[in-house]
């Protein structure tokens, strides 16, 4: 009791706060977490009924792109994001890295970059600007009203933020989506829902 009342006098001087051990580590790039265990990494980590993975519809392609779509018998990765979602940007990059790694790891997984942009020629603008995305598979969801119901069968709320990652095993069947940035050390425990 005296630590309580000792740590909420300390407190209102200094800003003294308890915090619990078993504590999730935080998804800010400031923050240094250790590897997480899959079932807490993934927000919705499926071990038996899976949702099966599909694409929502998707507008025309790009010019000089093929229409995204899923690899029958491979484990997909499915990046949800946006020309103006900053974290979505600087996680790109790492993505199409752990794409490479994974597969020299022995988890042969294709990496799907969809766009929720509602603005095609800031899409197309980017697009052919960033010449490192001219052989990633990516695409633009057709509309946000579309989206918003094809994303209910993953998460619970529509209007969860983005990046959103869904990562599905060979068999199409969804095993992890996580909201929110990666961070190198998420690669172990991104591999191991893979797996």
């Amino acid at each position: 009791m005296t630590r309580v009342v000792f740590c909420a006098f300390l407190g209102l001087l200094l800003g003294c706060k308890e915090e619990p051990a078993d504590r999730a580590p935080a998804r800010y790039e400031a923050v240094k977490a250790k590897p997480a265990a899959v079932s807490r990494w993934c927000d919705n980590a499926f071990a038996g009924a899976a949702p099966r993975l599909s694409l929502p519809p998707l507008a025309p392609p790009a010019a000089g792109r093929a229409p995204a779509a899923l690899p029958a018998g491979k484990r997909v990765w499915v990046n949800l994001w946006a020309t103006w979602c900053q974290p979505c940007l600087r996680e790109m990059p790492l993505l199409l890295k752990w794409q490479s790694d994974l597969r020299k790891d022995g988890v042969d997984v294709d990496v799907l970059l969809l766009s929720l942009d509602e603005d095609g020629d800031a899409y197309a603008k980017f697009l052919a600007e960033h010449k490192e995305l001219a052989a990633a598979k990516v695409g633009r969801v057709a509309s946000q009203s579309v989206y918003e119901q094809w994303v209910k069968s993953f998460v619970k709320d529509p209007a969860t933020p983005i990046p959103l990652h869904l990562l599905a095993g060979a068999d199409g069947n969804t095993r992890c989506v996580r909201g929110g940035s990666l961070r190198e050390g998420d690669y172990p425990a991104a591999m191991a829902a893979l797996r």
